[in-house]
């Protein structure tokens, strides 16, 4: 992908290879005119007087040297040409050039008056050199083409301003919708990544906790019987072969390509009794009761299912071997999940969404999730401690809310 850098040096090439069109083209008009009018007095040589000849030649070369001057100063090179315009017409293609450079540059209140200022002096010039003769035709004709070139280089000069600046605007502005498109592609890559990472958590945290709890039963229980001891080893590696599965499921849908087919859906509270019968196997006690959650929305679902998930972890890390009552309801337009399990010696305490929970009990990520699912579907989540009882209660809105 081109960097924006990359992007605005490729785009600086087409000023420069437009001032280069304009240096060529002002060339052309500075000597084309200063031939133009030096051609006929070289022609007639020998009946022109030297001081004429001089004179044309001199108001030319001052002329290159003023256009010479009009990038640095503008202002000075417009003088300077347009006061040979007074004794000669030969530098008017300079005053035209260096009228456009000033137009560019410099307000344009200023190029009004320098382009009033040269068409005086080619006025008044015009009219000294005619001394006592009549205004003819000759003098009409350089009138006009110093009027038309003067205006012709002042509009040129600020048409190409406003289209420079033009141009500097469209790329700012591209660069700009450049750096917001990445911003939002970053934003996305980040909202993706903290999803995976919730997935993985609540699918990873579920099964090893259950495989802790087996091992350690094996770990720390010496009267246990071959059978149990066997049964309880099983237990340890389905739980382990499952969690290598969930992993490899989490980490196949982020490498999943575009056009590839969606991986295994997730789980839904239709599953629940799956996931209360995997805990109960590993010697969890759990009071469950879940109606009517057929008709609850997947994507409310899910979240719901991931919710009781890690409500079950939790109570297995902190409070091991104490029943757990789980209630799920679908009622109205919501889900109500109440998850409660006795913990003993902590006091009381309250805590809604990402607050603190408990008194004396740091939350762990698995209460941040929780908070930021329900979150996710405009639903509301508060755990506290009474009377040595934890309860979480979630609430999930199963209707967009109007």
């Amino acid at each position: 992908m081109t960097s924006p850098q990359r992007a605005v040096a490729v785009r600086s090439s087409a000023p420069d290879h437009a001032a280069s069109s304009r240096a060529v083209v002002g060339w052309l008009a500075v000597v084309g005119l200063w031939l133009y009018y030096l051609t006929p007095v070289l022609v007639r040589l020998p009946q022109v007087s030297w001081p004429l000849v001089a004179l044309v030649v001199g108001s030319g070369t001052v002329g290159v040297v003023a256009v010479l001057l009009h990038r640095r100063h503008p202002l000075v090179a417009v003088v300077v040409s347009g006061a040979t315009l007074l004794v000669s017409p030969a530098a008017l293609g300079a005053v035209v050039w260096c009228q456009a450079s000033l137009a560019r540059r410099e307000r344009r209140g200023l190029a009004i008056v320098t382009g009033a200022g040269i068409v005086a002096a080619k006025l008044v010039g015009l009219l000294v050199l005619a001394g006592d003769e009549r205004w003819g035709a000759a003098s009409t004709f350089e009138l006009t083409l110093a009027v038309a070139g003067t205006a012709l280089a002042t509009v040129t000069g600020w048409l190409v301003t406003s289209r420079t600046a033009e141009r500097r605007q469209w790329s700012a502005a591209a660069l700009a919708r450049r750096e917001a498109d990445e911003a939002r592609l970053e934003q996305a890559r980040m909202a993706e990544r903290e999803r995976i990472a919730r997935e993985m958590h609540d699918v990873l945290a579920h099964r090893l906790s259950l495989v802790a709890l087996n091992a350690g039963a094996l770990a720390y229980r010496t009267d246990l019987d071959s059978d149990t001891a066997r049964e309880t080893a099983a237990l340890i590696q389905s739980g382990a072969r499952q969690s290598l599965a969930d992993l490899r499921t989490v980490l196949g849908t982020l490498r999943q390509a575009p056009g590839e087919p969606p991986g295994p859906p997730q789980p839904t509270l239709l599953e629940l009794p799956v996931l209360i019968a995997e805990a109960e196997d590993s010697g969890q006690s759990i009071d469950h009761l879940v109606t009517d959650t057929g008709s609850v929305p997947q994507y409310v679902s899910r979240q719901a299912y991931r919710i009781v998930q890690e409500a079950l972890t939790n109570a297995r890390k902190h409070a091991p071997g104490e029943p757990v009552t789980v209630r799920v309801a679908h009622a109205g337009h919501e889900v109500r999940i109440r998850v409660s399990n006795p913990v003993l010696g902590v006091g009381t305490g309250t805590g809604t969404g990402t607050g603190t929970g408990t008194d004396g009990v740091r939350p762990g990520y698995g209460l941040v999730g929780v908070a930021e699912r329900a979150a996710g579907v405009d639903g509301m989540v508060r755990h506290e401690v009474v009377d040595g009882t934890f309860v979480l209660d979630a609430t999930l809105p199963t209707r967009e809310a109007p």
